[in-house]
């Protein structure tokens, strides 16, 4: 059954945290009944439009399974889109453009550096936002803002538990490399690759890992051929990367010439999911990627299934990409979370999100109230080139590990403990 919160117990439990008080938009005051718009703020254009339209697909189809499901308390929710264009400035003015319009509640910025931007700006204009896919760790850490949420697996989550993976599996594989984008999210995934892999590794071999300095690669670059060239020079066995997006497709396309993954046992792909592979066909070399969403993983989940079957008959394509159901997942957060509080208010579904367990495409998963950060399971896959599919690839291989095994200790306020990982 639906309750309404008391405001100032409210604020009164969230001092600690930072909250101050209350803020009621005059418009959403007086839009507690009809439809509930919901903002997505997410890249419509440019290089990273492709994992804008996972975004708008899984936020389009969550919406359509709550609604055609009796809505939230009867109410039906609509969708407002606004293009981030991955960059701050152009995602503020689209946030604040959707707040003046009354969907306090938004969600999107699959940029770090849009989600690091988001908090102070929507707790001054009285909003909040779901991130779905930001990678950054400050946003539940250093840079943590109550007014930003991440339902999706934190960097830690995905990294570290790729790391384990992979160590766990072949511990003989002591010798790595990086090759990692200079910005926010490749920084962040450097630095929980390289403090998880020196202290797996020892507990495990007995021995030290060694790990070379990074290849910092600009982003946006389309030529990489220099930094493949870094790359071939170093002695190693493995090779980490987290370059993204098409960017990620164009160096791994370089690298084909040079011979870059046929001379290393083991390449891990931080999050690029079926991007690459899509893209490169049967020339996509084998590796393991991080996932926020793998279908197969979570067949039998009404959620799962019903995002998947609605995916692939809205687009054609059968490879959905875990950018969807992150938004999907935001959507059943916020619809969640009005249910539980009876409002939209901004500090009431704040409230309301904080300790929130709802289900989604890959089951239960559970907002920590310290730091706003979603505990769920982190999912890896192992594609290799095939023949003898259409596609010219297929996965293998795939794992879900507990979400509680590797998401890392809520320190909001306060930089990650990398001795924790």
């Amino acid at each position: 059954m639906a309750y309404k919160i008391n405001r100032r117990a409210v604020v009164k439990g969230m001092g600690a945290t930072g909250l101050a008080m209350p803020f009621l938009n005059a418009a959403t005051a007086s839009a507690q009944s009809g439809p509930i718009t919901l903002g997505v703020v997410t890249p419509l254009s440019g290089p990273a439009q492709l994992i804008g339209n996972f975004v708008r697909h899984g936020a389009e189809i969550g919406a359509d399974y709550i609604n055609a499901n009796g809505g939230v308390d009867g109410r039906e929710i609509q969708l407002e889109f606004r293009d981030s264009k991955v960059n701050p400035n152009d995602a503020s003015v689209a946030a604040r453009e959707l707040i003046g319009a009354g969907a306090n509640l938004q969600l999107g910025t699959i940029s770090s550096a849009v989600a690091l931007a988001m908090g102070p700006l929507l707790e001054s204009e009285g909003g909040v936002v779901i991130t779905s896919g930001a990678g950054t760790d400050k946003l539940n850490h250093e840079n943590y803002n109550p007014h930003v949420f991440r339902v999706g697996d934190s960097p830690v989550s995905r990294n570290a538990g790729l790391v384990r993976h992979i160590a766990n599996s072949r511990p003989d594989i002591r010798k790595w490399a990086g090759i990692i984008p200079d910005h926010e999210y490749g920084r962040t995934t450097w630095k929980i690759f390289e403090a998880t892999m020196r202290k797996v590794i020892p507990e495990l071999t007995g021995e030290e890992a060694e790990i070379a300095e990074p290849v910092l690669v600009p982003y946006g670059s389309g030529d990489y051929r220099n930094y493949i060239s870094q790359a071939m020079r170093l002695d190693v066995e493995g090779i980490y990367t987290s370059v993204y997006g098409g960017d990620a497709v164009t160096l791994y396309q370089q690298s084909q010439p040079f011979g870059l993954f046929e001379k290393t046992d083991v390449l891990l792909d931080s999050a690029n999911e079926f991007l690459v592979a899509t893209a490169m066909r049967e020339q996509t070399p084998a590796h393991w990627s991080g996932f926020h969403w793998y279908y197969e993983a979570n067949k039998g989940n009404p959620l799962s299934d019903d995002l998947y079957s609605s995916y692939v008959e809205r687009t054609g394509d059968q490879y959905p990409m875990g950018w969807a159901a992150e938004a999907h997942a935001a959507i059943m957060a916020y619809a969640k979370a009005i249910e539980k509080t009876g409002n939209t208010d901004t500090m009431d579904v704040i409230a309301a999100l904080k300790g929130l367990s709802f289900d989604s495409a890959t089951g239960m998963r559970h907002i920590r109230e310290e730091d706003n950060q979603a505990v769920k399971n982190a999912e890896l896959a192992f594609i290799e080139p095939s023949s003898s599919e259409d596609s010219g690839f297929a996965v293998t291989d795939y794992v879900s590990l507990d979400g509680e095994t590797v998401v890392e200790p809520a320190r909001p306020g306060k930089t990650l403990d990398l001795s924790t990982l």
